[in-house]
């Protein structure tokens, strides 16, 4: 799935009207995006967990499923923490600004004064 600098240059080649293969994306599991993402900022599997609201279980899981995808470790302990291989830091660079971007989209059209959301969101 990922070979060098292979994604950075095709996302970089793109525009934003380009097509995806939703297809592909359809079988792999958004979630465990948003779940690197935060382990990638906390460094910290509990402190993930807890932000998420899910169990310690499920953070490890989608590791596991992310470490099968990406071919790569992704993370190891190192004093006490989280600490990224060079295939997480490649993959944070152009995953977290994405998924702040999404973030956005979801604000702006979501009817954030009355606390509501569209009904795809979890509560």
């Amino acid at each position: 799935m990922y070979k060098g600098n292979r994604m950075v240059d095709k996302v970089s080649s793109e525009t934003a009207t380009s097509s995806f293969n939703a297809g592909y994306l359809s079988q792999f599991n958004l979630n465990c995006l948003v779940i690197f993402a935060t382990l990638y900022r906390e460094k910290s599997v509990t402190r993930t967990s807890e932000l998420l609201k899910i169990g310690q279980p499920a953070v490890s899981n989608s590791l596991s499923k992310l470490r099968l995808a990406f071919q790569d470790q992704l993370f190891h302990r190192k004093e006490g923490a989280m600490a990224p291989t060079q295939v997480a830091d490649n993959m944070a660079k152009l995953l977290i600004p994405l998924l702040s971007g999404i973030q956005c989209v979801l604000e702006q059209h979501t009817d954030n004064d009355r606390g509501r959301g569209p009904a795809v969101l979890k509560r």
